[in-house]
């Protein structure tokens, strides 16, 4: 799985990018159809945004992102948002499949 990382106005140290891949290592047990992972870091005064841009295969891309006055707390405000976000969808999934036949919705 490719991670790629972006650095908008801001230079983004080891130490979040190690941070970032983690997360990105993780993700894909909540999806597997997970292929892709791009952050995106902005500083923009004291604000600090992280957004993530979720390929995965044959469905819509999951786009989240997290804020706050660093990026710790920005990443894990985005690491909860892809969690909730690849939890549902994949559970909406699976309901469909395993719906019965004679059964509308």
């Amino acid at each position: 799985m490719a991670t790629r990382i972006t650095e908008r106005g801001c230079e983004v140290s080891l130490r979040w990018r190690n941070r970032a891949s983690k997360l990105a290592v993780d993700w894909p047990r909540f999806d597997p159809a997970v292929m892709d992972i791009s952050f995106v870091f902005k500083e923009e005064g004291r604000s600090h945004t992280v957004e993530a841009i979720v390929s995965r295969r044959r469905q819509q891309p999951v786009v989240a992102r997290g804020e706050g006055p660093d990026f710790r707390v920005a990443l894990d405000q985005l690491d909860e948002h892809v969690k909730r976000i690849l939890k549902r969808d994949r559970s909406r999934r699976k309901d469909y499949r395993h719906m019965p036949s004679g059964v509308q919705s």
